[in-house]
């Protein structure tokens, strides 16, 4: 990043935003971890189209118990539950496993996932992968654009994808977003992630409503 572009950066975000943006490049830099054994697994599954099919197909018998909450297909009908659907399959199930150990906080989750097996696990992740996203809503921000470019595209990605070890935020319910940015934010416990609290210590309320505006209108 050359010197006009850091000014820039300055002028706009402030000397915290300007340290902030230099602590989430590092993290951003820093190695994906190794692979766990059953995110392993789990990647087997999806580069076998027959056993993708197959584990689509036995995730039902897990997948009916998500349904009221995360909708049929993984887009959610309740706006303070996440969408499910195109989320990348490695985030998820390493969010199945936080679950499963108490690492991520929200009582039926945790006692939901102690109840999975494995390869339940697996098979509900392959589901949602093969799933496509909507937009939870079509009303964007300007604001919420040059916010996300700003403090969350260098590990988000450009168009809010993620990738295996970040997750997709484009089409997102906007509810679900707020709470779960206000509760990094607020560091209220049920989100863990330094990262995330340090980057959105900063944002007032009104810069999380156009932020989530924003994310919730992509695809």
């Amino acid at each position: 990043m050359n010197l006009s572009t850091w000014q820039l950066k300055l002028s706009s975000a402030g000397l915290c935003g300007a340290l902030a943006l230099l602590a989430s490049s590092a993290w951003a830099q820093t190695p994906a971890p190794a692979l766990s054994p059953l995110d392993a697994r789990m990647k087997q599954v999806l580069a076998d189209p027959k056993a993708s099919a197959a584990a689509v197909v036995a995730a039902k018998k897990v997948t009916f118990l998500c349904e009221v909450c995360h909708g049929v297909d993984g887009n959610s009908s309740k706006p303070d539950v996440p969408n499910l659907g195109g989320q990348n399959p490695s985030y998820l199930l390493t969010q199945m496993d936080k679950f499963s150990r108490g690492l991520r906080h929200y009582q039926f989750m945790e006692g939901l996932m102690k109840l999975l097996s494995e390869d339940d696990r697996i098979n509900a992740t392959v589901f949602y992968a093969t799933k496509t996203v909507k937009p939870a809503t079509t009303a964007t921000s300007a604001a919420g654009k040059e916010l996300f470019a700003m403090r969350c595209s260098m590990c988000h990605g450009e168009h809010a994808r993620g990738n295996e070890n970040t997750p997709r935020l484009a089409g997102q319910q906007q509810q679900y977003l707020k709470m779960s940015v206000t509760r990094y934010r607020d560091r209220t416990g049920e989100r863990i992630y330094e990262p995330m609290s340090t980057m959105t210590a900063q944002l007032k309320n009104s810069d999380i409503d156009a932020l989530t505006a924003y994310l919730s209108s992509l695809e």
